[in-house]
């Protein structure tokens, strides 16, 4: 009989007792593993009441551990439901090894924003909790936590719909975000995200198995703190900013024991991290409506960012510019299907945008010249597809948010050529981690941005009498990839742009 428990073992009993597992059936199970009863019973801190040898051994009919690749886990049916479509996470490496869905993130969150939650978390913290949600646990979880998803701040909220739309999850199957703290000496010891049945009734009855869980590190931690995928021996090192994101379930739906991770003890500092899980169901049931992403979202990126401001060759602009004057008197009208461009609140006549055309040798200039620039930039042999005219926007005038055309629009940029205007008038774009940005852009300058992926418009009206910009598209002279392609293929597209 065997008289010493291994690490992994270790690992699954603390796990199982945390989640206040049946003792019998523990018991059962590690007698069936040849432990000694001594042993046990030690380990455990008890001594069942009738023969343990009698017990149901609550794993009959699935495979028993024989090594340290895979624990036990208990009984019952705990599986959730698989994806069915593959995430796309922009800037993301994904771990190479096939026993866990790992991916790594860096900058998913900047240096301010994670200062700013930090700041947030330490007016509420409380000592953590495991999943029976009823004492602070003094040994096995020693962080404190707070639930940021109950927070009325607008940025906090704004955070976890990032963390939702990144992944492509509804956030109806989410659980509340949380913070957790972690000072010198505190941990997590080697456990799991998904329940075990033990759990079910209490936490999954309704929403079901925990799927993704999407941990970012909030600070540089001084030394410790580490996050250790036990049986992947795979270590992350707390870094500001970056994304852990993993899932709980094999492809198939049923849990995965290779996600045991291990919340290292901090050693010194501190470690701050935000947390949150999803779910294989919505909070009232439902099973549909899980992935969020359109076709446009599949497009790779070729940034990390997604857009750069530019200066637009003096040459090129002076051309331009003189073009413009000389023509701004005899504008074409312009009907964009969709309601793209209206009129805020406003009835009158005037439109809300009008179209001065291009000569065809100004045209192929622009072309030609951006053409090596967004080449550049993009790390991608292009292929041009439109230029359009001067669009000048007119008072009031509002550019609804909206994605550009995802076959012909992928590497696309905006040249302001002249504005009358009040007031600057933004153009607002979210990056590849859909982080909002607020662009300003002055006559001569140029926005390069990926306007297949990134949505982007400008919903505050203007105030000005004009604000004149060519749109020039481009598309990656190879196609996507095949893969690629076919996810694309069966996802409904967006309806054409303006631009």
């Amino acid at each position: 009989m065997k008289q010493h428990f291994d690490q992994d073992w270790l690992n699954w009993i603390d796990a199982n007792l945390a989640r206040e597992c049946d003792k019998n059936g523990i018991f059962k199970i590690l007698l069936d593993n040849e432990f000694d009863y001594h042993t046990i019973a030690a380990k455990l801190n008890y001594h069942p009441t009738t023969n343990p040898y009698l017990f149901e051994n609550p794993l009959i009919g699935t495979q028993q551990p024989q090594t340290q690749d895979t624990l036990p886990r208990a009984a019952g049916d705990i599986s959730g439901t698989a994806l069915e479509r593959a995430l796309y996470l922009p800037n993301a490496k994904r771990l190479d090894d096939e026993r866990l869905e790992l991916y790594l993130v860096d900058d998913f969150l900047t240096a301010e924003e994670c200062t700013q939650i930090i700041a947030a978390m330490r007016t509420q913290l409380t000592s953590s909790t495991l999943t029976n949600d009823l004492e602070p646990d003094q040994y096995y979880r020693t962080s404190k936590t707070c639930n940021l998803g109950a927070s009325t701040d607008p940025f906090i909220h704004e955070i976890d719909q990032r963390i939702c739309r990144y992944l492509g999850i509804d956030i109806a199957f989410s659980e509340s975000m949380q913070g957790q703290y972690y000072d010198v000496g505190e941990e997590f010891k080697a456990h799991t995200d998904y329940f075990e049945a033990c759990d079910w009734e209490t936490h999954c009855a309704v929403q079901g198995q925990r799927t993704y869980t999407f941990m970012i590190y909030l600070n540089d931690t001084e030394a410790g703190g580490e996050t250790t995928f036990t049986h992947l021996e795979k270590t992350f090192h707390p870094k500001q900013g970056t994304a852990v994101i993993w899932n709980s379930l094999n492809p198939d739906g049923s849990v995965n024991p290779d996600s045991m991770h291990w919340g290292k003890p901090v050693s010194k500092g501190y470690k701050a991290i935000i947390t949150k899980w999803f779910r294989s169901c919505t909070r009232d049931g439902s099973k549909t409506g899980m992935q969020t992403k359109v076709a446009n979202e599949y497009i790779p990126h070729y940034t990390k960012i997604g857009f750069e401001k530019r200066q637009l060759p003096e040459p090129l602009f002076l051309k331009i510019k003189a073009f413009y004057e000389q023509n701004k008197m005899m504008p074409e009208s312009e009907s964009i299907p969709g309601d793209f461009v209206y009129k805020a609140g406003v009835q009158t006549f005037q439109p809300s945008s009008e179209l001065v055309s291009l000569s065809s040798a100004l045209r192929d200039e622009i072309h030609d010249t951006l053409k090596a620039l967004l080449e550049q930039w993009s790390n991608t042999v292009l292929e041009p597809t439109y230029v359009y005219g001067i669009r000048v926007y007119r008072d009031q005038a509002v550019l609804k948010t909206h994605r550009d055309r995802l076959d012909t629009h992928i590497i696309s940029a905006i040249i302001n050529v002249d504005q009358e205007v009040q007031e600057d008038w933004p153009l607002l774009i979210e990056d590849n981690y859909y982080r909002p940005h607020q662009v300003i852009l002055k006559p001569g300058e140029v926005v390069f941005y990926e306007g297949a992926r990134l949505t982007h418009g400008r919903p505050t009206p203007l105030q000005g009498n004009s604000f004149a910009n060519i749109f020039t598209h481009f598309k990656p002279a190879s196609p996507h990839s095949d893969s690629t392609k076919a996810v694309m293929a069966n996802i409904t597209p967006l309806v054409n742009s303006p631009n």
